[in-house]
């Protein structure tokens, strides 16, 4: 019974209190810093008591109308959920750039299918952009054996000085982050990949298998990472904002900052990963 009255009061909520629709969405974007050209990454959540007066569709073309048709709208789109990128890789199923749906919420899955949107060709962590040089931010994913190193997509993203938002998405869902591990990779006291890369497949928009060579995050890294710390720093610099519109919980900053801020830690300490222990 009380769980049914704390259903109805939300229903009730979303409906008066917590409602916002597309154009109200588009403002809050707007005073966040996100203009027409500019480059987004959203990380989402759909959440069915945000107050959102839409389906994620709708969702989706607001997103589209915030960054315009010179801007850019990029989502991650990886195939796989609730496993690591080398449990992915161990099952040696393809990366279909046209038929593996996204795993990374019902949002990026709507926009994948959307119009205009382009998917990058890596095993473990494809793209989905949409506007300006959309195939030109994507281009040569396939290249690189560090699918979010130096030579991917990732690190234009610091070059267009990416907004990065997670909308009802929290902070530790910001792949850019592993942009960031790679680029500090040299500070940290155990190796940030395994040392030998894994195999991947993808099958290319003509239908085409590539194999592809992956490295992949080490488990002792993963491990040893302390995600809170870099949260903590970025929050006390005054780079990583939280507000919210309606029930929808965003969080934002820009890419450069975040890059930037993470390695002042690395310079000043206390790291944001560990050092290996016999107690750890």
């Amino acid at each position: 019974m009380i769980q049914k009255l704390k259903t109805h009061l939300k229903d009730w909520l979303s409906r008066t209190l917590w409602a916002y629709d597309a154009d109200a969405f588009i403002r809050q974007l707007r005073s966040i810093g996100v203009q027409p050209g500019t480059t987004l990454m959203v990380h989402s959540s759909w959440q069915l008591h945000s107050g959102f007066k839409g389906k994620p569709a709708t969702l989706v073309d607001a997103l589209k109308r915030a960054v315009g048709k010179d801007g850019l709208l990029v989502m991650t789109s990886m195939p796989y959920h609730n496993m690591s990128s080398a449990d992915w890789l161990a099952k040696g199923k393809p990366m279909n750039v046209r038929r593996s749906p996204s795993m990374m919420g019902l949002v990026s899955e709507v926009f994948r299918r959307s119009a205009g949107v382009h998917r990058s060709l890596s095993a473990t962590h494809p793209l989905l952009a949409w506007g300006k040089d959309a195939e030109a931010f994507l281009a040569d994913h396939e290249h690189t054996d560090k699918p979010f190193g130096g030579a991917s997509p990732f690190a234009r993203l610091v070059d267009r000085n990416a907004l990065l938002l997670g909308h009802d998405a929290p902070f530790a869902t910001f792949t850019f982050t592993h942009f960031v591990e790679d680029q500090l990779a040299d500070t940290l006291a155990v190796p940030l990949y395994e040392a030998e890369p894994r195999r991947g497949t993808v099958i290319d928009y003509d239908g085409v298998e590539h194999e592809q060579a992956v490295y992949v995050l080490s488990a002792e890294a993963n491990r040893l990472r302390r995600e809170e710390r870099l949260v903590a720093r970025l929050q006390e610099e005054g780079s990583l904002h939280q507000g919210r519109i309606g029930n929808t919980h965003l969080t934002w900053i820009r890419a450069g900052d975040l890059l930037a801020g993470a390695r002042r830690l690395a310079k000043d300490g206390p790291h944001f990963f560990d050092s290996p222990t016999p107690n750890n």
